[in-house]
């Protein structure tokens, strides 16, 4: 019971971040990469309603298909943090972000981790899952951490370290890090659900980075303008 209340407040809590980013996007203020933030919380906004009414579905092929969208949206838009990265980084002035050759890998990485997932997801199989009140599927992985949000998640811990040397803000760095150590801890609970905590901090701290950056951005403009 715990679990599916833990997935609705998640939903609701990305729905309201949704809401959050296109206002961010509409103040015009920012990189074309930092588009794909928006995106990816589609796809957790997604991700979790189908978990939380999974239960109320039950097992079978109506819950088996509103599943496979949560795999094809999740291989498609996560890796796409790693270009909203490149975005912060390139809206913050950092050096290295202004080379092509650094563009080049950013989009490099992107393309070779969402093919990656797109193999992975046509190629394994999928399996339900009963746990702690809730019913939902996975993909049969095998054993080992998931490459693509280790990755990911070193490149956007990178960009954080990078900002906060930068600029002295370290949100970005500490969300991440957060999700990364949170994420490595062997947590003995009665819930899946807690663990996607950190998925929320980490998530919450890109907003405030993306917000941080407008406002810096909006200052300029006034300063120069005015």
């Amino acid at each position: 019971m715990i679990d599916t209340i833990l997935y609705l407040l998640f939903t609701i809590f990305y729905v309201a971040l949704f809401i959050f980013s296109i206002k961010l996007i509409k103040k015009k203020a920012l990189s074309f990469y930092m588009l794909s933030f928006p995106l990816v919380i589609i796809g957790l906004i997604y991700d979790n309603l189908i978990i939380f009414i999974g239960s109320f579905i039950g097992e079978g092929h109506t819950l088996f298909a509103l599943s496979l969208v949560r795999f094809w949206l999740h291989a498609l838009f996560t890796p796409t943090l790693i270009l909203f990265g490149y975005g912060v980084a390139k809206h913050a002035n950092i050096s290295w972000a202004n080379k092509l050759i650094v563009k080049v890998l950013f989009l490099i990485s992107t393309a070779i981790l969402i093919s990656y997932e797109v193999v992975k997801t046509i190629s394994h199989d999928v399996a339900a899952i009963s746990e702690y009140g809730i019913i939902r599927y996975g993909i049969v992985e095998t054993s080992g951490p998931p490459i693509m949000v280790i990755v990911v998640a070193l490149i956007l811990l990178f960009i954080g370290i990078s900002i906060f040397k930068h600029m002295n803000w370290s949100i970005m760095m500490i969300g991440v890090a957060v999700m990364i150590v949170g994420s490595a801890i062997p947590f003995s609970l009665p819930s899946t659900a807690v663990i996607n905590l950190f998925e929320v901090i980490f998530m919450l701290s890109l907003a405030l980075t993306h917000r941080h950056l407008v406002k810096m951005y909006q200052y300029r403009y006034v300063s120069q303008t005015g």
